[in-house]
């Protein structure tokens, strides 16, 4: 009797509930007030500590208006690397609100499920969102630069939110982060700066120090001096990303250095010990260059990779990575005026000749030019003291600027965004009356055309970079989420209002 009793009851619940989920319900004769929650995002931005709003919605009742009653939470989206799993929260939801406007100041970073659940008593509708809570610091044009004493200083733009963007919000350089975040710290003889993972690494000369920051808020988490464990060491550039957390630097000393950022700790491998190099050239691989030999390398596994005696007739003005090649531009020593444009890889084998003839003008490019490349336009910019050139990689070099740069301006500082669509230029002003003399000019790519500029932003500016916010696997689920998790739920059941009761029926679990 018992059995029968509890699968009688349950066998109940199911038809209720049924019943509940029925969109023909109605009230007696007059059909259930139904909401309708509609909102200009589905995508959310909330930063870290500060108060979040959301008050641009739309709540609709078909029938009856009758009192709603409102309730916000949030909890942690449950993802993998194909997506949105299964079930799509991990823990719990957390209610913050319980008003019409949500006002809530987020103390969590990550991406995160919202959820609006509206009840008008005889219906229930449930309204998600997909919530990104970063800092103000997050994402966006992060510019080194250095005063004449070599004291470093930080400028930042954060990126705008399409929401912001949509408001006429315009986007402004500030150039006191350092102060800002860290009051207590000074940057000294800074030389280079780059983003590894969720690391911000500054790093300086003469006291051969590492800055080793949290890339979403700047925080300077390390600041280690290797002089005492390595008395040579005098940071000039960062060259590369190895695996393990490691990264590599070139000093002063005419080698080359590995740094693990996770660990804080320094280390000269065997192979880099006798390394006698000029310069390093930055990007994923790291590719290390002795001007004088016509001789680079390239780690590889358990060793080092050389261009052995394949350049030594040649002299190397310019090498730039592009992708996984490794662009090389050199003019023949016999004959100075022929010119050597090669592709080679990072194992640094036999190289591709591209171009080899004899120039009527004389080359445009030197070892003190600066270099960048772009894998997606094919293409590499360089300077020289006359402008900006430009070298598509399937044809010669330009023989003119396709870049002026406004007189009285020295080119500090040449680099490209992630994708390689924006190439950012840093311009020192000797001259400017102003405090702050250093500039920024972004250009397109493909075009060479001014798209941007921001004037008195730094000192000297010696490193510009794209700081991206880094979450794993981002970009290949966030898509998903946007499309399969924002969607609306309805809860409707004709049961009767009562003031004796208070009946009301309860929410279904969102998922």
């Amino acid at each position: 009797m018992k059995t029968k009793y509890s699968i009688g009851i349950l066998c109940f619940t199911l038809f209720g509930l049924g019943a509940c989920l029925d969109d023909q319900s109605s009230l007696g004769d007059r059909e259930l007030s139904e909401i309708t929650i509609s909102a200009p995002h589905d995508t959310l931005t909330a930063y870290f500590g500060e108060e979040f709003v959301v008050s641009d919605l739309s709540v609709k009742q078909s029938g009856e208006e009758l009192p709603l009653a409102y309730e916000w939470s949030y909890g942690t989206l449950n993802t993998d690397e194909n997506g949105m799993a299964s079930y799509p929260i991990k823990d719990s939801l957390h209610i913050v609100s319980h008003d019409p406007e949500l006002r809530y100041a987020f103390r969590e970073l990550g991406t995160f499920g919202l959820r609006l659940r509206v009840d008008n008593g005889e219906t229930i509708r449930y309204k998600y969102f997909v919530l990104q809570i970063d800092t103000e610091f997050s994402e966006g044009i992060t510019v080194l630069s250095r005063d004449g004493d070599g004291k470093g200083r930080i400028s930042f733009m954060r990126t705008l939110t399409k929401e912001e963007i949509n408001t006429g919000k315009v986007p402004m350089f500030r150039a006191d982060i350092m102060e800002l975040i860290n009051p207590q710290t000074k940057m000294e003889d800074v030389t280079d700066m780059v983003q590894v993972n969720n690391r911000l690494l500054v790093c300086s000369g003469e006291e051969g120090r590492i800055y080793n920051m949290d890339s979403r808020t700047f925080d300077v988490e390390g600041m280690t001096s290797f002089k005492e464990l390595y008395p040579g060491c005098a940071f000039v550039k960062f060259a590369g990303v190895s695996a393990n957390n490691n990264i590599y630097l070139v000093s002063r000393d005419r080698r080359g250095y590995v740094y693990d950022y996770g660990l804080d700790e320094l280390v000269l491998t065997e192979y880099f010990k006798n390394l006698d190099v000029d310069a390093a050239v930055s990007v994923d691989r790291p590719v290390f260059v002795n001007y004088e030999t016509s001789v680079f390398y390239s780690p590889s596994l358990g060793g080092v990779n050389s261009s052995l005696n394949r350049y030594v007739d040649f002299n190397i003005w310019g090498i730039c990575p592009v992708g996984s090649s490794v662009y090389v531009i050199a003019t023949y020593k016999a004959m100075p005026s022929y010119i050597y444009l090669s592709q080679t890889t990072f194992s640094l084998g036999n190289p591709t000749i591209l171009q080899f003839y004899d120039s009527p003008v004389s080359l445009k490019v030197n070892q003190n030019s600066l270099l960048t490349g772009s894998k997606s336009c094919s293409c590499l910019y360089y300077t020289c003291e006359d402008g900006i050139y430009y070298w598509d990689l399937k044809n010669r070099l330009s023989t003119t600027p396709v870049i002026s740069i406004p007189e009285g301006m020295e080119i500090t500082s040449l680099s490209m965004n992630t994708d390689g669509t924006l190439l950012y230029v840093g311009l020192y002003e000797k001259d400017e009356t102003e405090a702050l003399k250093g500039h920024l000019y972004i250009y397109d790519v493909k075009t060479s055309v001014l798209v941007n500029q921001y004037h008195n932003i730094a000192d000297k500016p010696i490193a510009i970079i794209y700081k991206e916010i880094i979450h794993a696997n981002h970009n290949k689920w966030l898509i998903q989420i946007s499309r399969n998790f924002i969607s609306d739920s309805i809860y409707k059941c004709p049961i009767p209002r009562s003031k004796k009761y208070n009946i009301r029926p309860s929410p279904i679990k969102p998922f």
